[in-house]
């Protein structure tokens, strides 16, 4: 999940810093975890973009994949072969046993391997452009665009931050904190503006799905472990990276925020809103 590749003392480094402090196998299994809650959210259908699945050989890219969650969530689902790709700057989080998925090191900031230009039936990325800093996410997405075919497809998926749904005092501070950090480092309401972005990189036929997904207590009894880990779990490296900046919330604040999410999902729950837009690489001729 991630893709940044920025220099060093950048501001995103405290949180990147501190996932690697905890070790690989903890980041991994919060992936997980958030994957099934949102699989769950989704009804299983992790691609929205209207590619004709059913039809064998389709070029599958996951930009920011990790340990390749979303892609085997993906080929689970399906009936027919595809061809499955994954790309991550953090080359340590890539599986042992690739297991028919081909991996490999790409930071989304940096050019893609012109080998691999106009390649792709579907790019997906999900939950890495905030990792876009210090460049604006736009950016980040107009290079994505040199990857799908005439006619393929860019598929991205975000928290929103900035109109969270009503939920309790700290997961209202969690968004509060989300969104200052994210215009703090200069990436903005990314999220709000998917689809926006996708149509400035000169792609057509966007659409966009907001989904509300439920955490904690209010979600189903076997997903309410997995989604308090999902989503409490990157609460404290963010803070780290906003004691680095100007907030609204103060120290003790920032200190106790990972704790107070944790308990207000395990005993009252809450709720996130998941912004998922996609759009088409113009048809050549």
């Amino acid at each position: 999940m991630t893709n940044s590749n920025e220099p060093k003392g950048a501001t995103m480094d405290n949180f990147m810093s501190m996932t690697k402090e905890a070790g690989h196998t903890p980041e991994i299994q919060r992936l997980i975890d958030l994957h099934a809650v949102l699989n769950d959210a989704m009804n299983g259908q992790l691609i929205l973009a209207p590619i004709n699945l059913e039809e064998p050989g389709k070029r599958i890219l996951d930009s920011g994949t990790a340990d390749g969650t979303w892609l085997r969530g993906v080929r689970d689902s399906l009936s027919a072969q595809h061809h499955y790709f994954g790309s991550d700057i953090e080359g340590e989080l890539f599986p042992t046993q690739p297991d028919g998925i081909t991996y490999f090191q790409q930071s989304f900031q940096e050019p893609w391997p012109t080998e691999l230009h106009n390649s792709f039936d579907l790019v997906h990325v999900r939950g890495s452009l905030a990792g876009s800093s210090p460049k604006r996410p736009v950016e980040v997405i107009k290079n994505l665009t040199s990857l799908p075919k005439p006619g393929g497809w860019i598929q991205l998926m975000e928290m929103n931050a900035f109109n969270p749904p009503s939920n309790g005092p700290a997961m209202t501070d969690f968004a509060r904190m989300a969104s200052q950090v994210w215009t703090g480092i200069g990436v903005g309401d990314f999220a709000n503006q998917l689809k926006t972005m996708l149509e400035e990189a000169g792609l057509q036929n966007a659409q966009e799905r907001r989904i509300i997904v439920e955490l904690g207590k209010r979600a189903k009894p076997e997903l309410q472990a997995q989604s308090v880990n999902g989503v409490s779990a990157p609460v404290k490296p963010i803070a780290a990276v906003a004691k680095d900046l100007e907030t609204s919330l103060s120290r003790e604040q920032l200190d106790t925020l990972q704790g107070r999410v944790r308990a207000e999902l395990e005993n009252e729950g809450g709720r996130v809103e998941m912004i998922v837009a996609w759009a088409q690489q113009p048809v050549e001729g």
